[in-house]
C-alpha cells in the first residue's frame, strides 16, 4: 500500500470525491492517478488511498476549469512545465473568451422564427464560423485507449498548438513595438512643428504603455489613429489645394501608418496575444 493509509474501495471513493465510478475509472486509465493494484483469485482490485482521492478531487476541480487531460498530466509529470503550460491555457482561455462573445453577440441579432433547422443555424453564424478552428476533439479524436499512437498524436498537436502560439506572440510584438516606435517617431516629428513637449511626454508615456500591455491604450490608440486617418485626409486635400507639397509626403505617410495601425490593433488576433501575455505574464 502508499505509506500506511487505509485502503478505500470503489463506493467509499466515490462517495469521497462525488465523482461517479465511470469518471475514476477514466482518469485512471489516462495514467491520473494510480491506485494500489492487488490480485486476489485471479482478479485484480484497486484499492485507493487518502492521498488517491485528495489527487481525484485535485483532478477534478481542474477539470472543471477546462484544463485538459493532457495538460493535466503534463503538469504531474513535468512539475517544471507547469509555468508554461499556465502561459498556454491562460492564452487558450483569453481566444476562447472572446470567440464565445461574439457569438453571443451574433446570436443576440438572430430572430428565432429566422431559424428553422441546424442548416439555418449554421448559415447565419457562417461568417463567425469560418474564423474558427474545429476543436482538438474533432481533429485528432480519441477512440479508446487502444488506438495506435493517440498518445503521440495528442503530444505533437501540443507541440504545433505551443508553437503557433509562440508565432502569434512574436508577430503581436513586431507589430506592437513598430506602431510604438512610429508613434514616437511621428510625435518627434510634431514636436518640432509645434514645439509642444508636454504633449510629446504624454505620447511617449502612451507608447511605452502600449508595449506594456495596457488594454484601454490599445484601444486609445487605435481610436486615435482611426481619427488621425480622417484628419489627415482633410490635411492632404488642403495642402494639394494650397501648394504646401513639403508636406504631402509626410502627411500620406501618417494617413497610410494611422490607418494600418488602427486596423492592426483594432482586428489582429497577433497584437491580442501578445499584449495578453504583456499584462499577464
Amino acid at each position: 500500500m502508499k505509506g500506511d493509509e487505509s485502503a478505500m474501495k470503489m463506493k467509499e471513493v466515490c462517495k469521497r470525491t462525488e465523482l461517479t465510478e465511470r469518471t475514476i475509472r477514466y482518469y485512471v486509465e489516462e495514467g491520473l492517478v494510480t491506485p494500489e493494484v492487488s490480485v486476489r483469485n485471479g482478479r485484480e482490485y484497486r484499492e485507493y488511498s487518502a492521498k488517491d482521492v485528495e489527487e481525484l478531487n485535485t483532478i477534478a476541480g481542474l477539470r472543471k476549469l477546462f484544463f485538459t487531460i493532457d495538460e493535466i498530466k503534463d503538469m504531474q509529470e513535468h512539475p517544471d512545465r507547469i509555468h508554461e503550460v499556465l502561459s498556454a491555457y491562460k492564452l487558450k482561455l483569453a481566444s476562447d473568451a472572446k470567440a464565445k462573445a461574439a457569438i453571443v453577440e451574433a446570436l443576440d441579432g438572430i430572430f428565432p422564427g429566422e431559424l428553422r433547422d441546424v442548416a439555418s443555424i449554421a448559415s447565419k453564424l457562417k461568417i463567425m464560423s469560418e474564423k474558427l478552428p474545429l476543436p482538438q476533439r474533432d481533429i485528432n479524436p480519441n477512440f479508446g485507449k487502444f488506438e495506435q499512437g493517440s498518445k503521440a498524436e495528442r503530444e505533437q498537436e501540443y507541440a504545433r498548438f505551443m508553437e503557433r502560439q509562440a508565432n502569434k506572440i512574436k508577430r503581436g510584438r513586431i507589430i506592437v513595438y513598430t506602431i510604438a516606435i512610429l508613434h514616437i517617431l511621428f510625435s518627434i516629428v510634431s514636436f518640432f512643428l509645434s514645439f509642444n513637449i508636454l504633449q510629446l511626454i504624454v505620447q511617449i508615456v502612451l507608447s511605452i504603455c502600449l508595449i506594456a500591455g495596457v488594454s484601454w491604450v490599445r484601444y486609445l490608440f487605435a481610436t486615435g489613429a482611426a481619427i488621425s486617418v480622417f484628419l489627415s485626409v482633410q490635411l492632404i486635400i488642403l495642402t494639394v489645394s494650397e501648394g504646401l507639397i513639403d508636406l504631402l509626403f509626410y502627411t500620406i505617410l501618417l494617413v497610410v501608418y494611422s490607418g494600418i495601425g488602427s486596423f492592426l490593433l483594432f482586428k489582429s488576433e497577433s497584437v491580442s496575444e501578445f499584449l495578453y501575455t504583456q499584462k499577464n505574464g
